[in-house]
């Protein structure tokens, strides 16, 4: 699916209203103090995410995304300073680097990434690195999908130190929750 939206995408989400990438960089921007830390924009897509970090004044952010095509456009607007190819579905994840903040806009959702993502993600965050990630109502509304989420955050001994509830895409009536976790 993805292989084939790439070209509409940032269209048919900007036509919506789709407000979480901004809500995302603006919580990463309240709690991430140093404008030089290491960022993983998690299922970066075509990089809309990438895009507001980078407007907060962030400039080492790295994007991940299991769609090649969704990359190849990333990677044309000259946001990040490095591209993998991952699925965020798999059970292993091999970055090169250990990041300050991973932010995962619009993401972890019940047809998207799976819980585990977070899970998975873990071991690259720096000692009191940050977690950002939205839950759409969609998601938040699946108590066991929720579940396994607050499981990981319990089980990892992971800070909620922000959970605020605003929109997603506006043009559509669809909200969301943004996270902000500490390790």
């Amino acid at each position: 699916m993805y292989n084939n939206w790439y070209l509409s995408y940032d269209e048919e989400l900007t036509n919506n209203n789709y407000i979480t990438p901004k809500r995302c960089s603006e919580a990463l921007e309240k709690y991430l103090f140093n404008k030089q830390g290491d960022i993983l924009d998690l299922g970066c897509g075509t990089g809309l995410s990438g895009k507001e970090i980078i407007s907060k004044g962030f400039n080492q952010v790295d994007g991940t995304d299991f769609s090649e095509k969704m990359l190849q456009e990333a990677d044309s607007k000259k946001i990040y300073r490095n591209l993998f190819l991952h699925d965020l579905n798999s059970d292993i994840y091999n970055f090169e680097n250990k990041y300050d903040a991973i932010v995962a806009a619009g993401v972890i959702s019940p047809n998207h990434a799976k819980p585990k993502a977070l899970k998975n993600c873990i071991e690259f965050i720096k000692p009191n690195g940050l977690i950002i990630f939205s839950l759409n109502d969609h998601a938040y509304n699946d108590l066991d999908f929720l579940g396994e989420i607050h499981s990981i955050i319990d089980d990892y001994n992971l800070k909620i130190i922000e959970k605020k509830y605003g929109d997603h895409l506006s043009k559509i009536s669809l909200k969301s929750w943004i996270y902000v976790v500490k390790k």
